[in-house]
């Protein structure tokens, strides 16, 4: 893979490179262009020699070296690799291809390639965070990639026909094949995210003043339209116009003097009706009194 246009082997090629991940890998190559943006790599070259849960084991033998600390000249704690290889400006540690060169069918080369991506899903997926500060009926979130190593399978047929920029890789957790700018980029990360919860923040905003501006608006119009109760003198809102007297909402009395009145009305009733109920009784009394 080391030539002119593509990326170079920062160690010797061929050759390993004399770092060795978690203390007991090393990888086949530790490539790097950086005319072409394209940061550090490291590369394991599968030969189908060892069984699919060896090789995933390295990739969290990768993990383990990437998660190594050191103290910089202030103090701080640093990434060991960060010492050693420029960071990629990517979410996450440098990314591991996965380079399976024995020539055998498709089929073949797949169910390895997909056992491998299974057995090491915990090195490569990320953490998924869901929810949405503006927007609870949103279904989405975002994959946090922190920690994690960005695993790009390939086979070396591929790689000789395409190069090492053409659509050859697979980046585990997403559909094969992907040029390498796209593989090593995370678009489901928190930076789209980010700008989808800024435009969902903008429009709500401004729904939200949509709403106010019409709610002053009905309020401007309520007041231009408020009268005075013809009886009390109080203010009669237009919302208030369904308490309004029989005579109609334009003149009628506002709703305190309505209830007043019709109370008056039923009280006054109900004394006609007891007034009445007892002067019957009365009669009935003049009449019939003496017999009893």
């Amino acid at each position: 893979m080391c030539g002119a246009g593509r990326p170079r082997c920062r160690s010797r090629c061929p050759g390993r490179s004399r770092h060795r991940p978690g203390g007991s890998l090393r990888a086949d190559a530790v490539l790097r262009a950086p005319e072409d943006g394209v940061p550090v790599m490291f590369v394991e070259v599968d030969n189908h020699t060892e069984p699919a849960a060896v090789v995933a084991r390295k990739i969290d033998g990768y993990r383990r070296f990437f998660r190594r600390t050191v103290k910089d000249h202030q103090g701080r704690e640093v990434p060991f690799w960060s010492t050693l290889w420029d960071d990629s400006h990517h979410d996450g540690y440098p990314p591991l291809a996965l380079v399976f060169a024995k020539d055998v069918s498709p089929e073949v080369v797949i169910n390895r390639m997909t056992a491998i991506r299974d057995l090491s899903s915990d090195c490569w997926q990320g953490t998924w965070h869901g929810g949405s500060s503006h927007d609870r009926t949103a279904r989405d979130g975002y994959r946090d990639y922190t920690a994690t190593i960005p695993v790009l399978a390939t086979t070396l047929a591929r790689l000789r026909q395409h190069g090492p920029h053409g659509p050859v890789w697979w980046r585990y957790g997403r559909p094969p094949w992907e040029t390498l700018e796209t593989a090593l980029d995370n678009p489901d990360d928190h930076r789209a995210f980010h700008a989808r919860e800024e435009q969902r923040r903008t429009e709500r905003d401004a729904q939200e003043a949509r709403e106010r501006r019409e709610r002053e608006e009905t309020r401007r119009r309520q007041k231009a339209a408020v009268r005075l109760c013809p009886s009390c003198g109080r203010e009669v809102w237009p919302d208030d116009e369904w308490e309004a007297a029989p005579t109609g909402p334009s003149g009628g009395d506002c709703g305190v003097c309505t209830s007043a009145r019709n109370r008056e009305r039923a009280e006054a009733a109900a004394r006609a009706a007891e007034e009445a109920a007892g002067q019957q009784e009365a009669r009935k009394n003049g009449l019939f009194g003496f017999l009893r």
